[in-house]
């Protein structure tokens, strides 16, 4: 009965360490993620415009998307959206604007919006970074499975970056598919194995799934990375208290 008890006591201690740290990092991964999607968005292939527009169309739809992108950066979102879309309505294949448009709907938390402007420029694109953006906003809305699918597409059409792994082992993990979670979250530590971040994620997803014995080695391993970390010391004696007992 002991053993169950630190079990538990671990696995609430862990849930307090994640919380503490989405909550002290939140900032700067929301900083640090949105420069990321924009990068990414400088790798996207641009579409062929309608035979139907004019040059002076073309220019009207540039200049629009710039204006919004002026906006969006001062923070002037709802001017930004307005921009957006009315770039949209001289040219609704305009990918660069969909993109923008997209990426503000996600940063306005309007998910349902954001999903539908990813899913369609994933059919038009192909492009792993919609795929993977369509995978976040659904995910957003609790619409597992089609996060699920659409992560593991932008996967098999590039596997280099670690954090779709790490993100499909989330989507695995609300699925409560930990061995599958766990699977995802090892390729995205071979890509990335000095992620402390990925590492404290493994250790909660052997604990839910009961592999103490590896979540002590996850734990180790993280502590060789930042041998001060007082969150890992306390889990691993907690941890392998439950073990001796």
């Amino acid at each position: 009965m002991w053993t169950y008890l630190i079990i538990f006591s671990c696995i609430a201690i862990l849930i307090a360490i994640f919380v503490r740290r989405l909550l002290l990092l939140s900032g700067k991964k929301t900083r640090k993620e949105e420069k990321a999607l924009l990068e990414e968005s400088a790798e996207i292939e641009p579409i062929p415009v309608p035979e139907n527009l004019t040059r002076d169309d073309e220019a009207e739809v540039e200049n629009l998307c710039k204006k919004g992108e002026d906006l969006m950066n001062a923070g002037n979102e709802d001017e930004a959206i307005k921009m957006f879309v009315q770039a949209l309505a001289i040219n609704s294949l305009h990918i660069e604007t969909q993109h923008k448009l997209a990426l503000l709907y996600m940063q306005k938390q309007m998910f349902s919006a954001a999903s539908a402007l990813f899913k369609q420029l994933s059919g038009l694109t192909n492009d792993p970074v919609h795929f993977s953006h369509l995978g976040l906003a659904l995910y957003q809305q609790n619409a597992y499975e089609e996060a699920r699918d659409a992560y593991q597409k932008a996967i098999s059409l590039d596997p280099s970056r670690p954090q779709r792994y790490a993100s499909l082992s989330q989507v695995y993990k609300s699925l409560e598919q930990f061995q599958n979670a766990i699977i995802s979250l090892n390729k995205a530590i071979e890509l990335d194995n000095q992620n402390l971040d990925f590492l404290f994620l493994m250790v909660e997803l052997q604990a839910a799934a009961g592999n103490t014995e590896e979540a002590i080695s996850s734990l180790r391993r993280l502590l060789q990375i930042d041998p001060e970390n007082e969150d890992a010391k306390i889990l691993l004696k907690n941890l392998l208290k439950s073990v001796s007992n």
